[in-house]
């Protein structure tokens, strides 16, 4: 290329001094003397200014300016505007290589602020040159205010269109990510400079790129190279987009197209590198390349290359995050900290350097540093999913924040699941992370994690671990899980294991076996559980828990308490302060009615153990319940024991106590709040029990506390239900169903407050539960070799040296003490149900609801084998009095005593009712089946007054032999009054029906009389319209008959010869003018006929319907004539006046 040469025309001379650019002296004061020397004018100083400034030279160029501007005339201050501009410029460039070399800002703050002042002295010479307000865009720039450099750029391109205006807001759009409206002003540069630096053609291709349009970008940037070979810029950021496309199509797990996108993006970093070999973007794209190869050594030498060659704060930014990555990669943990802070020190945005730093201190254990870092990278990228797993793995380790570790947990997934391409194997740890976490708050959250991480590690070069699927199925059988799932995972975790024999495989697969036992439990596959379990405590004695589930299938399926007790004791031997272990052998001392060792038990894991143990709160809130009930109970029967009453409210007390420190513990709670609510309804607070019980059903029916829970077998009205323990499978037991007895319970609270209607329906879907969750418990036996897991017990039994059972498997969900006390159950809500239904009939006098609660009494009753003993032989008064020696060696039970009791009264009941029934409700059916249930209810009292007095020192009663003589007493007077209503009831009824008979007749009488009177006017008035159809016929065929008289005469008055015509005389017409005026002429040569045919004639007359309906005969008999020759007078005018056509 050659040389620029200047001419500088002299001084009072046509001749021009040649000055050669290229051997300018290295003192910009010699050029300044010759210009002076020649008064040259001010462009020429701006001129050697730039070309100094190209050079390198910037203090010279600086040098140059300032003699130019001293040099300026007074009179021509407007000339000085240019130069002003361009040291602006150069001081602002000047400000920007201090800070990116690392200067002291005070530097860059001098360069900045002698910016602004020679901006201001340009301004006030002249408002209006648009340069001004482009150098002072740049300096907004610089000072990162992209906002006035936006007004400031606007405000240049309001009085001309000026290119670095047009670009600078380019930029600036750019910058705040208004990439259409950044094209739009790209574009329009390029139209009105397509060629020149810098090439507008760059900044469309970024445009295009952000806005996805990849391939225009890319042919942007090749012609941008094409006019510019010797761009580096284009080449970087076409390898730019090849190395982003490689990224995303080796996570698309395409190779080929990988491969091929990197080859692009090297191939165009080389390119690059050969025209430029200190270009900084160059060098950093080369070392972003070298630490993906792991090449840690070379891409620290790029770096520092590219750190000592950038000219930018962004790509020394940049250059000194990519140092530290390179020492963070080779293990100089202190020097990729330094770096790190020294790009962030540059530019605070620089997310990747400041996720860097938050490493660092990580590592140095800071943890609140570490922190605050990655809060910052998130604050800024708010789905940054590594931000988002490395703030969950902080708060995971710190104390009191695993709510916060699952939040972020919880985003980072939802991340992944939303990204394309979607989470791979290596973000499985994020999945064992959170389910780690999430074992404490929700199983199923950590069986969905675990299954998740799982799904992943299938198919990749690690395999996931049969641990892995152990914890998939354990979850998945704590949350209910179908059992295909169940088994599933075990049989995966089972053949992940294979043949191996190491240490761990054999802890792994005893803990299989475990699960799979506890699997069969719910499956009712005891006979498949206990070889398991046995086979567990071979291969590891010391497995306590394997101990205390076959105490819990020999108490719940075999009901055998002594060996359970015994197992828990080995338990025990084994370690001795294992919480499960007490808490089961307290519960196996409740079945076996030992009150106070079960206490012991419960007070021994809360003192020595577990203070805070759930489980054993809520059962000493239970025994302390009980404890009250039965002292309030005493004080009832002895009123005059005062201290009875006072240790009764003291349990209650003390009862409250525990179950509010459970709640304490847990709000959701079930069982606490449940036995809280039956404190405060034994208390006399039956409204507010009444809400906590719907609460409790409602929160156990959400999931929000445990469904069904251990309980001792209650015989009390409100029964009771502690918590869920370890040691309890989660088996709908009847006795530790928290919804049924929450509603049991709600609904005797509801009947304590008189709210009987609404108890009534509680009560019914209590049934219908009992018999929902039984029909959970029966699966065919057919099913039952589905339900197996393939290979568990051949592998324990072949480990253990023993032979695998050949035995079919049998499904035994319920067992038969679980089903008779499921009898028991139903039977006890029953009566609740007839209670409330009694009560409510009494209350509100319905017999209907009365004999309702008879027939599910009569249901009770059906089961007892009891037939009513009699004598033959009559007493004085006419009954029968009962045969004492049948009654004695009658078998009852106090309960069948007491059911049958209820009937006896429910049947005297409704003979009651129906006896004040009003007589003209009642009937002698309903009297005479009342009075055959009084009967039976009267011997049935009977009978059970003398059986209870046989009995009641051998058993106890749950009736009072004194009510049942007083009700047999009572029965025998209702007998005489039913006796006296029937006669009563017999005679209104025959009155009433002789009554009724009479109205009958009546009845029948006068419709009689309605018909005939209905038959009568429709006869009269169908001989009324007979008669008038005779008379327009008549009237018809008598205007026919004049209609064919006249035409007869018109056809002969035409037949008749016509007379001559005569011309008329003067005086004759004369007269026929005066008889114009007495009437209407009729030309001869238009006249016709008035008569028309028949058919359109008599369409003047009326139909038949309106003759019938016509009062005035006479009228209608002289109507025709008049009515035709008026309208054959109009018709004759009409036709006067209308023209002939042919």
């Amino acid at each position: 290329m050659e040389a620029r040469v200047i001419e500088v025309p002299i001084d009072n001379s046509n001749d021009v001094l040649e000055i050669d650019c290229s051997q300018l002296p290295a003192h910009a004061a010699e050029i300044c003397d010759i210009l002076e020397n020649e008064g040259s004018a001010l462009r020429f100083y701006q001129i050697f200014a730039l070309e100094y400034y190209k050079q390198g030279s910037v203090e010279e160029a600086v040098v140059a300016l300032k003699r130019g501007m001293a040099s300026a005339k007074a009179n021509d201050q407007t000339a000085k505007v240019p130069l002003l501009n361009l040291l602006a410029s150069i001081y602002v460039q000047k400000a920007k290589t201090a800070a990116s070399l690392g200067n002291s800002s005070s530097e860059r703050e001098m360069a900045l602020q002698m910016a602004a002042t020679l901006l201001n002295e340009a301004e006030r010479i002249s408002r209006s040159d648009p340069n001004t307000c482009v150098v002072r865009g740049m300096l907004a720039l610089a000072k990162r205010q992209p906002d006035v450099a936006l007004a400031q750029f606007q405000m240049a391109l309001q009085t001309d269109v000026n290119i670095a205006a047009l670009l600078g807001k380019a930029r600036v759009l750019y910058g705040k990510q208004q990439y259409s409206q950044a094209l739009a002003a790209y574009q329009q540069a390029l139209v009105l400079r397509p060629r020149g630096g810098p090439d507008p053609r760059i900044g469309i291709g970024m445009c295009l790129e952000r806005l996805g349009h990849t391939e225009d970008a890319r042919r942007a940037l090749n012609r941008a190279s094409e006019v510019d070979p010797k761009a580096a810029a284009p080449r970087i950021l076409l390898a730019t987009m090849d190395l982003n496309a490689s990224k995303l199509a080796a996570r698309a797990d395409d190779t080929k197209g990988a491969s091929e996108h990197l080859r692009d993006a090297m191939e165009h970093l080389q390119a690059a590198y050969a025209l430029q070999p200190e270009n900084a973007a160059v060098l950093l794209r080369l070392a972003d390349r070298m630490c993906w190869r792991g090449d840690w050594e070379a891409a620290r030498k790029l770096s520092e290359r590219a750190l000592r060659a950038a000219d930018t704060m962004a790509l020394q930014a940049e250059a000194h995050y990519q140092v530290g990555r390179a020492h963070h990669g080779s293990g100089r943990f202190d020097a990729a900290h330094e770096a790190y802070a020294c790009s962030l020190a540059i530019n605070e945005r620089h997310a990747l350097a400041r996720y860097g730093l938050a490493q660092m201190l990580l590592q140095r254990a800071d943890m609140s540093g570490a922190e605050a870092a990655f809060q910052r990278v998130l604050d800024r990228h708010p789905r940054c999913s590594e931000a988002l797993r490395a703030l969950g793995y902080l708060h995971a380790r710190l104390p009191n924040t695993k709510a916060k570790a699952l939040e972020y947990y919880e985003r980072a997934m939802a991340e992944l699941n939303d990204s394309v391409p979607s989470a791979d194997a290596a973000d499985a740890d994020l999945f064992l992370e959170a389910a780690l976490l999430y074992e404490a708050t929700s199983a199923r959250k950590a069986c969905r994690s675990y299954r998740a991480a799982a799904q992943l590690l299938e198919g990749s070069a690690t395999p996931p671990l049969a641990e892995l699927w152990n914890n998939v199925g354990a979850l998945a059988l704590v949350c209910g899980e179908e059992d295909r799932e169940i088994q599933a995972a075990f049989a995966k975790a089972a053949a992940a294991l294979g043949g191996k024999s190491t240490t761990r495989v054999q802890q792994t697969r005893t803990t299989l076996a475990y699960n799979v036992a506890l699997y069969y439990e719910r499956c009712g596959l005891w006979r498949l559980a206990q070889p398991l379990y046995n086979s567990v405590l071979q291969a590891a004695p010391g497995y306590a828990d394997a101990r205390l589930r076959l105490a819990h299938i020999a108490l719940a399926q075999r009901n055998d308490p002594t060996d359970a007790l015994a197992l828990v004791s080995q338990a025990l031997e084994t370690d001795a302060r294992k919480a499960s272990a007490w808490l089961m052998r307290g519960r196996i001392e409740l079945s076996r009615k030992n009150v106070q060792d079960a206490r012991r038990a419960f007070e021994h894991v809360l003192r020595d153990i577990a203070k805070h143990d759930i489980y054993a709160l809520c059962s000493l809130g239970n025994y302390y319940l009980a404890a009250a009930r039965s002292e309030m109970t005493r004080a009832q029967e002895a009123p005059d024991q005062k201290g009875a009453r006072d240790l009764a409210l003291a349990n209650y007390r003390r009862a409250i106590e525990f179950f509010d420190k459970c709640l304490t513990l847990d709000e959701n709670c079930a069982a606490a709040a449940h036995g809280a609510a039956i404190a405060m309804a034994e208390r006399g607070f039956a409204a507010d029990a009444r809400r906590i019980f719907q609460d409790v059903r409602d929160a156990a029916t959400a999931g929000l506390g445990p469904a069904h829970v251990t309980a001792p077998s209650p015989d009390l009205v409100y029964r009771a239900a502690p918590a869920l323990t370890t040691a309890q499978l989660d088996v709908p037991l009847v006795t530790s169903d928290v919804i049924l007895w929450a509603s049991v319970n709600a609904a005797h609270a509801l009947v304590d407050v008189a709210n009987y209607h609404q108890a009534i329906l509680a009560y019914e879907a209590c049934l219908r539960r009992l018999q929902d969750t039984a029909q959970m418990l029966e699966l065919p036996s057919a099913d039952a070799q589905s339900l197996v897991v393939p290979g568990i017990a051949g592998d324990m039994a072949e480990n253990n040296g023993s032979a695998a059972s050949e035995e079919p498997p049998v499904i035994e969900r319920i067992s038969e003490t679980e089903r008779a006390e499921r009898t028991r159950v139903e039977r006890d809500i029953r009566l609740y149900l007839v209670r409330a239904m009694y009560l409510h009939a009494k209350a509100t006098k319905d017999i209907d609801m009365m004999n309702k609660a008879l027939d599910q009494i009569r249901v009770l009753c059906s089961v007892i084998d009891f037939t009513l003993p009699e004598s033959p032989k009559p007493d004085a008064d006419g009954d029968v009095p009962m045969d004492d020696d049948a009654v004695k060696t009658t078998r009852l039970s106090p309960d069948h005593g007491q059911l049958l009791f209820d009937l006896a009264l429910l049947e005297q009941s409704v003979a009651q009712m129906v006896s004040e029934q009003p007589e003209t409700i009642r009937t002698l059916a309903a009297l005479d089946q009342a009075s055959q249930d009084l009967s039976h209810s009267t011997s049935l009292f009977s009978f059970l007054a003398l059986w209870g007095k046989h009995n009641q020192k051998k058993q106890k009663l749950q009736f009072s032999a004194r009510l049942a003589t007083e009700r047999s007493a009572y029965g025998k007077s209702l007998v005489a009054k039913l006796g006296r209503k029937r006669k009563e009831q017999e005679e209104f009824e025959t009155q009433r029906q002789q009554s009724l008979d009479q109205w009958k007749r009546q009845q029948e009488e006068e419709e009689r009389r309605k018909k005939e009177d209905i038959e009568r006017n429709e006869r009269q008035q169908k001989e009324l319209e007979d008669k008038l159809l005779r008379e327009n016929d008549e009237r018809n065929q008598l205007l026919r008959q004049q209609l064919a008289l006249e035409h007869e005469e018109q056809a002969r008055e035409a037949a008749m010869p016509k007379p001559k015509k005569m011309k008329m005389r003067q005086e004759d017409m004369d007269d026929m003018d005066d008889d114009d005026d007495d009437g209407f002429v009729v030309s001869p040569r238009k006249r016709k006929t008035a008569v028309e045919p028949l058919d359109q004639d008599s369409a003047r007359f009326k139909s038949k319907a309106i003759v019938s309906d016509s009062d005035d005969d006479d009228d209608v008999d002289d109507a025709p004539d008049a009515d035709t020759s008026d309208h054959e007078q109009d018709d004759a005018t009409e036709r006067e006046d209308t023209p002939d056509h042919d």
